[in-house]
């Protein structure tokens, strides 16, 4: 199975052209001036080498391209440093080195194995999700985060008088791998913070969340805090208002719904 892959790789890598674009990490030993890390981008490479404890971009250039291997010069005076660049798979790349000294007529070569350094995750995706609480006196029982053009929102549900009523959306601002919440109306500002933990790299999920709400009361300085645990679970979100016809009207009449803060006494009540 593994041998079909291979040559699967190797057959889609000839027939539509290797793609070099991204960032390639020296996994091999190296030493003063050899390679540690190559950024590229289609046939264009910008070296970075190692000058004993520091590194040192050199300038990018566009290189040539034979087949699906890339190859290019940087000169340094009576030196010169030659990259031969051919695929090993999809994620691994063989770097041939040429170090060419004209002055003293001699050619160092050295092979070094780079790999692919993943794309960055996305730290606001690991809180998206459906989350609810265990403790039977929690002021939030329920918790939905969803990130919509890289912004992320939070609804929230509280308990009060034996059923779910809704606390209302925010927008949420990403702050040391914490989101941070914050809802004023008149005299009551309420701050939250979520903190995720138990980390699924499998589907990039955070299985619980910590939220931590504090309210304060800007007349009288009263102060509540309540620390709650969330996991993750199903919660039925109510779907976006429809829109509705009115009798003798052509158009549709669109619902009006308030998303933005909400009277959060009710919630401090409940501590």
């Amino acid at each position: 199975m593994k041998r079909v892959i291979l040559l699967l790789t190797i057959f889609v890598a000839y027939a539509f052209g290797y793609n070099y674009t991204g960032t390639w990490i020296n996994k091999s030993e190296s030493s003063y001036n050899d390679p540690v890390k190559l950024e590229i981008k289609g046939t264009t490479v910008r070296p970075v080498i190692k000058r004993g404890s520091k590194v040192v971009a050199l300038k990018s250039k566009k290189s040539t391209k034979v087949g699906n291997e890339l190859f290019e010069a940087w000169g340094f005076g009576s030196k010169n440093l030659v990259l031969y660049i051919k695929p090993i798979n999809s994620n691994k790349i063989r770097v041939t080195e040429k170090k060419i000294y004209t002055n003293k007529k001699v050619v160092y070569t050295k092979t070094f194995i780079f790999t692919k350094k993943a794309a960055p995750v996305s730290i606001r995706k690991r809180f998206v999700g459906n989350y609810r609480s265990s403790g039977a006196f929690s002021a939030i029982s329920r918790v939905s985060i969803q990130n919509i053009d890289g912004k992320i929102f939070v609804r929230a549900w509280k308990r009060h008088n034996g059923r779910v009523k809704p606390l209302g959306s925010a927008r949420a601002k990403l702050y040391n791998n914490k989101l941070h919440i914050r809802w004023k109306r008149r005299n009551l500002v309420v701050n939250a913070t979520i903190k995720g933990y138990n980390y699924n790299s499998r589907i990039n999920r955070y299985k619980n969340l910590e939220l931590d709400v504090r309210a304060k009361n800007l007349k009288n300085g009263l102060t509540n805090r309540q620390t709650i645990q969330l996991k993750r679970g199903s919660v039925k979100v109510p779907p976006r208002p429809i829109a509705t016809p009115r009798a003798n009207h052509p158009r549709p009449i669109y619902k009006k719904i308030k998303i933005g803060p909400v009277d959060l006494n009710l919630m401090i009540n409940s501590y």
